[in-house]
Order: structure tokens, then C-alpha cells, then sequence
């Protein structure tokens, strides 16, 4: 292993130590609705690591509630997210999954250590790109590594774009590696179930909050009253007719109790004439029992007999048969006699007879039970029509206070309101345990988004022709690629090229803007240490040697991008005094720059705010956090304006944009200045007392904007006047029309 890879994995373990373990989810704020149906989430002046998934929740995190995965955008410190459908009430906070630092650093420190050697990484890490062409598109096409300078706007990204394409047509595998970061979408194929999913949650959150808006309308009413009040309006209309149903109920039960009472009288005959042939009945069940014996008998018999014939009179056991038979046959003349002699006691009575009266006796039994129930039914009636009419007597005469109360009630719907109420109370369980289910179905969900998109992802890595990351995103791909372009290498850490770099069978192009602000550093303290250095706060180009455009220039194995296609002559003849593109010529195009003094006054930054907000894109950046905290304590309603710092804002671009030189004149921040200034597209206002501008020294920020000034680059205007009212304005001019109009001539009357 060579000794570079082991002292950049050195580095990067230096910061490991240094960093803090994260937890599982990080809170980004509420969401708030905006116009157009979707939410927004203000991360402005915020720093946040790239995000692996994006969820709304409650206040107490995704695994207290439901959790619901959605796509967010991220635009200049806003995210931005769409949720069709419905969303439930209390999913009003963003969390997210932040790719670990932790394990971003650890895995980078392996991945160092066991690079291949006599690779791409190796001239890099030795600061030696081979030659390079002067067409930086060509460069894409070259073996071997080479790095391309190119200003803000020069089309960097466009120019990598078509050469991945042209790549991929050629038969190429192409990684291409940006600082760009986006939250992951959710795959579309869970996009169905957790429309469903937050469409049933977010009606049982409806169901909730009813309960609470019916427990408000109801304040007051008491629902027991309002029963007693209308049973006693009730009472009174039905008195007259339960008395009539009461005479009619107890002639019934006077019928009733009569056909009970003949009832009773029939059973009673019929057990009369059955307990009346008792002893015959008797008679006749112990011929019936003597009669089976004999018939079990008739086998034996038989079977003996046979024996005695078929054994002839010498075999064996004759003796015992022959007695065996005398038995039985004594045994028959026995059951036979047995049999008479019950006959002749129960005579004259006969079976059949029996048989008829058992069923008269049941008969009587069943009408004896019909009677009996419908006597029991008709008597329970009648004794519930005596209680309601004793209950209907003791609620006492309905008065005119009831009848007023009982419309009221009726007219404000609040007996609806309280069974509306009741109905979802008594639903509470079944509610709680179905939304247990579907908060568990959702939390699956989500986690089988996270796991497709890493599958996704892991097959995109391998199979496709052209892939995108960055290096918080970087993967150890098992197919190998051609060639490796990397964007945005002017702020990246050389460890991070490196790596990527090393995954280049024939070509590695590095593109980036070393003007930019450069890598930064979790734990300040680490700057000193030689290798961090070296590794984590070098770039590509400044490992090179690279670090102004003459070097640029002058570098065999740097290409030139000399054309950009953002801002005007005026932002680049600014940028070009600071040092900070002179090799860069513009594309046609203006860009307005204006000097906007505060004639030493204190800055009313809600009143500047208002007046330079355009509608192609507005961006404020201030020296340093605590000035870029002020600004955006004004914007935090204008969520489509961004506030920031330099290095917060790089890589964007704005039609308008607003550099506040007020209390910072940047000529320490050099590089921070050149890289705010040509953000802009149409328009470039610099907030600045016009007395500091004219005694800046000559090089610095401010005396680059004198000069340019004193040519009449930059036009300088009050800040008072820009910040007079619309209508302020209109009614000066008025005011003047008219005097120039009339004169000094007064009002007569």
C-alpha cells in the first residue's frame, strides 16, 4: 500500500475522531402550506447532511405515530414537498434520515486504504494530470487524468452532461460525481398503498378531531334534560292511547287466564285416566321385558339342539349339552307362563290403548304450555302498560318552558351532535387498533421504500451505462467504469476525488472552479494537522499547484473553459478586478450593477427586501452567519428567497442578487466575494455606504467597485429613494403637476 493512501486514510480517521455520532432521525421543523397545494419546510441558514429519507411525523418522531415517506425537494434551503391526497392532521413535522458523517468518514478511510494500485488516483495523489487539450470537451474523450478550470456559469455541468452521453453512445460506462444532493423519492411502486395508507389515517385523524369540535358545540347541553323534557312532551300525547291499549291488553288476559284454566282441567283429566290403569301399564311392560327374554332365549335353544344332532351320542360334553338344554327349555316354560299371567292382569287394557292415552296426556301438556305462555305473554304486557302509565303519571304535566327548550335543542341539532358525539366514543377501540395497524403497515412501508431505493441504487451501480452520485452517495461498484467525471471539484475534498477517481479504467476528467470556497473542516482545530491538510482541505486543483487563473493557465494538464454564460460584462469586469476570473470572457448578455447607498443610515432590511425581489429568483448574502441570520429573520415568509452566505449559496444562481457590504468590507473574504457576485443573471445590488466605497483601498472589494464606479460600470443609487412607497411616489408627482400647473394661486371660496 502506498504511503499517500495510508496518510489521506490517516486524515480522514483525524476527523472521524472528532465527529459526533448522530441519531437515528433529525427534527427539520413544521411544515407549513403553501399556495399551491404542497408544504415547505424553511432550512434557510441551516446546515444539514444529505438525506436518505424524508418523513412527516409528529412532534415526537416517525416511531411515535405514523410516519409517512414523501418526496421533498431541496431549492436554496427550502424543501419543498408534495403530498397527493390527503395527509393526517398530526404528521406536521419533517424528519429525516441523514446520511451518517460517522460512517461517511469510516467508509471513506477504508476505501482509501484499499485502493488499487497503478491506477488514475496515483498521478492525481502525485499531483501530476498528464497533458491537456485546449478543447476541455476533448479532454472527456483522452485516456488518462486531466483537470478543467471553469468560472460560475461557463457550463461545466452542461459540457459533462454531453460528454457522458456522447460516452454512453460509444459504448462507455460513465460515473459522474457532483456535490449536487437531493433527497431520495419514494419508488413508485408503494405509491398506491400509501396514498391509501394516508388517506385511512387521515380519516381517522378527522374522526378524532370531531370528537373535540362535537365536545365544543355541545358545551352546555345536557342531553339527559333534554330526554326528560322530551319524554315528558311524549308521555302527555301518548297517556290517552296507552289507557285505551291497557283495556284492550287485560281483556286479553282475561280470555288467557280463562283458556289456562280449562287447560289445567283437561291435563288434570288426562293424568287422571293414566294414573288410573297404573298397575295394568306395568303388567304390560313386564310381558313386553319377558317376551324379549324369551326371544334372546330362542338362539341358545337352537344352537344346542343343532349340537346334539350333528355330535351323535359318543362325543364328548353330551352330558353338559343335554343339561344345558333341560335348562333352557325350563327357562322357556317358565317366561312363557310369565307371559300369561301379565296378559290376563292387564286385561281388558291393550297396548294401543296405552298409546292413546300417553298421547292425550302429552297433548294436554303441549295446549296446557301454549296457554300458559301466551297467558304469561299477554299478562307481561299488561304489566308493562300498568308501569308506563304509573311511569307516564309520576313525570308529572309537561309546561311551556319544556316545549320551548325541547324546540331549541331541535333547532340547534344538538341531539344529532351528542349521537354523533356517542357513535364516536363508542368507536374508540376498534379506531385505536386499526390505526395501530395501519401506523405499522406505514412504518413497514416506508422502510421497504428505503430498502428498494438502496436496491435500486446498488443495480444502478452495477448495470447502468451511466451513473450519478456524490460523495456522500459513493458505492464499491463490482462492474468497472471507463470514465470517471467529476463536477464541482473547486470546493471538494482531495480525498473524496481521489477515490472516485481511482474508478477510472481510461479517463478521469476533474472540473471545478478553484475560486469557489473551499472544503470545510467538522472540527477547526484539525486545520493545523499537516496531513488534513494535505488531503481533507486541499482540492484537486490546489494539490496541482493550481490556485489562480494564471496557474490555470499556465498548467499543462489543466484545460480552460473561457466563456460563461450567466452574468454580464459588468459582474465579470467586477469579478476580474478581484483576481477572480481575468481569463473568462462573457457571452452576450447584461447584468445590471448597482451601488445602493445608505449614506451611513441604518439599513431597514424588511423595506430593502420588499423593493428587490424579482420574480426570476432573489438571493441576499452577507459576509458572514450572523449578518446572513439577519437578513433571513426577514425573509422567513418568503420562502422563495434565499439568504445566506457565499459558501451556503455556491453553485446556485439567482436573477437577482444582493451582496450587503454594510458593516463588512470582504477584503478578507476575497475569494467569498467573487464567488457572490456572480451568482447573478439580470441584476447585482450592492448594499453599501458610497463614503466606505471611496476610500477603500485600490485591490480590495469596495475599491474594485470604485473603480468600476468611476467608469460608470456600476451605477450608484440612494437607498432612500429606492425604498419610497409606490404611493408615495405617485402622490409627489401629482403634488408637483399641480404646482407646476397652478402656481402660488390660493383657494377661494
Amino acid at each position: 500500500m502506498s504511503d499517500w493512501r495510508l496518510a489521506a486514510a490517516s486524515a480522514v480517521e483525524a476527523e472521524l475522531d472528532h465527529t459526533r455520532e448522530a441519531g437515528e432521525w433529525t427534527l427539520l421543523g413544521r411544515i407549513r402550506n403553501m399556495d399551491d397545494g404542497g408544504y415547505a419546510v424553511d432550512l434557510r441558514g441551516r446546515r444539514i447532511n444529505p438525506v436518505d429519507d424524508v418523513r412527516l411525523a409528529g412532534s415526537e418522531g416517525p416511531r411515535e405515530g405514523p410516519a409517512v415517506p414523501v418526496n421533498a425537494e431541496l431549492v436554496c434551503g427550502v424543501m419543498w414537498i408534495k403530498v397527493p391526497g390527503s395527509l393526517p392532521a398530526e404528521c406536521d413535522m419533517v424528519w429525516v434520515r441523514e446520511v451518517s458523517t460517522r460512517d461517511g468518514l469510516r467508509q471513506l478511510a477504508d476505501r482509501l486504504r484499499d485502493l488499487p494500485e497503478g491506477t488514475l488516483a496515483d498521478q492525481l495523489a502525485e499531483g501530476r494530470p498528464d497533458t491537456a487539450p485546449s478543447d476541455a470537451y476533448r479532454a472527456c474523450f483522452l485516456p488518462g487524468l486531466r483537470l478543467v478550470w471553469g468560472a460560475p456559469g461557463s457550463g461545466k455541468t452542461h459540457l459533462i452532461a454531453k460528454a457522458a452521453a456522447e460516452l454512453a453512445k460509444a459504448g462507455k460506462r460513465v460515473l459522474i460525481v457532483n456535490a449536487g444532493e437531493q433527497p431520495p423519492r419514494v419508488p413508485a411502486a408503494t405509491e398506491a398503498e400509501l396514498s391509501s395508507l394516508r388517506e385511512d389515517l387521515a380519516e381517522l385523524t378527522a374522526e378524532e378531531q370531531r370528537i373535540g369540535e362535537l365536545a365544543l358545540a355541545l358545551g352546555g347541553y345536557d342531553h339527559e334534560t333534554y330526554l326528560a323534557v322530551g319524554r315528558r312532551i311524549e308521555n302527555e300525547e301518548r297517556s290517552a292511547t296507552l289507557e285505551a291499549e291497557f283495556a284492550s291488553v287485560r281483556r286479553q288476559h282475561q280470555e288467557a287466564a280463562e283458556q289456562l284454566a280449562m287447560a289445567q282441567r283437561g291435563l288434570l283429566a288426562a293424568r287422571t285416566k293414566w294414573e288410573a290403569v297404573e298397575g295394568k301399564r306395568t303388567s304390560l311392560t313386564e310381558a313386553h321385558d319377558h317376551e324379549r327374554q324369551l326371544e334372546q332365549l330362542q338362539p341358545l335353544l337352537a344352537s344346542i339342539g343343532a349340537k346334539l344332532d350333528e355330535g351323535g351320542k359318543l362325543y364328548r360334553g353330551r352330558r353338559a349339552d343335554k343339561k344345558a338344554l333341560r335348562e333352557a327349555e325350563a327357562k322357556r316354560a317358565e317366561l312363557e307362563t310369565g307371559i300369561r299371567d301379565c296378559l290376563e292382569r292387564a286385561h281388558p287394557v291393550t297396548d294401543d290403548q296405552v298409546k292413546v292415552l300417553a298421547a292425550e296426556l302429552e297433548t294436554a301438556h303441549r295446549h296446557l304450555d301454549g296457554v300458559a305462555e301466551t297467558e304469561a305473554s299477554v299478562h307481561v304486557k299488561l304489566e308493562r302498560l300498568r308501569g308506563r302509565i304509573a311511569r307516564l303519571r309520576s313525570t308529572g304535566l309537561v309546561t311551556a318552558q319544556d316545549r320551548r327548550y325541547h324546540a331549541e335543542c331541535e333547532e340547534l341539532g344538538f341531539p344529532s351532535l351528542h349521537a354523533e358525539r356517542a357513535d364516536l366514543l363508542r368507536a374508540g377501540p376498534e379506531r385505536a387498533a386499526r390505526r395501530g395497524r395501519l401506523e405499522e403497515r406505514l412504518w413497514w412501508l416506508g422502510e421497504r421504500s428505503a430498502k428498494l431505493r438502496a436496491d435500486t441504487e446498488a443495480v444502478a451501480w452495477d448495470s447502468a451505462q451511466i451513473v450519478t452520485t456524490s460523495p456522500a452517495r459513493y458505492r464499491r461498484p463490482r462492474r468497472p467504469f471507463d470514465v470517471v467525471l467529476v463536477d464541482d471539484a473547486g470546493s471538494a475534498r482531495l480525498a473524496d476525488v481521489l477515490c472516485a477517481v481511482a474508478q477510472a479504467g481510461q479517463t478521469a476528467v476533474v472540473f471545478g472552479d478553484f475560486r469557489q470556497p473551499g472544503p470545510r473542516l467538522g472540527n477547526p482545530r484539525l486545520r493545523n494537522v499537516p496531513d488534513v491538510r494535505r488531503w481533507l482541505l486541499s482540492t484537486p486543483f490546489s494539490h496541482c499547484g493550481i490556485r489562480t487563473a494564471a496557474e490555470a493557465e499556465q498548467h499543462p494538464g489543466c484545460s480552460i473553459l473561457g466563456t460563461q454564460f450567466r452574468f454580464g460584462p459588468a459582474v465579470r469586469y467586477l469579478a476580474q478586478g478581484i483576481g477572480y476570473d481575468e481569463h473568462v470572457t462573457a457571452a452576450s448578455g447584461r447584468t445590471e450593477v448597482v451601488l445602493l447607498d445608505t449614506e451611513g443610515n441604518a439599513v431597514d432590511r424588511a423595506a430593502v427586501v420588499r423593493n428587490v425581489v424579482s420574480a426570476d429568483g432573489t438571493a441576499i448574502i452577507a459576509p458572514n452567519r450572523e449578518r446572513a441570520e439577519g437578513w433571513l429573520d426577514v425573509v422567513r415568509e418568503r420562502f422563495t428567497v434565499a439568504a445566506g452566505t457565499a459558501r451556503g449559496l455556491a453553485g446556485n444562481e439567482f436573477g437577482t442578487v444582493l451582496v450587503d457590504l454594510t458593516d463588512d468590507d470582504w477584503s478578507a473574504r476575497v475569494r467569498s466575494f467573487g464567488s457572490a457576485v456572480t451568482r447573478a443573471r439580470t441584476r447585482l445590488y450592492l448594499l453599501a455606504d458610497l463614503d466606505a466605497v471611496k476610500a477603500a483601498p485600490i485591490g480590495s472589494p469596495l475599491g474594485v467597485v470604485n473603480a468600476l464606479r468611476l467608469q460608470s460600470v456600476v451605477t450608484v443609487r440612494k437607498l432612500a429613494d429606492l425604498l419610497i412607497p409606490r404611493q408615495r411616489v405617485a402622490i409627489v408627482a401629482t403634488a408637483g403637476d399641480q404646482s407646476a400647473r397652478y402656481g402660488d394661486q390660493r383657494a377661494s371660496f
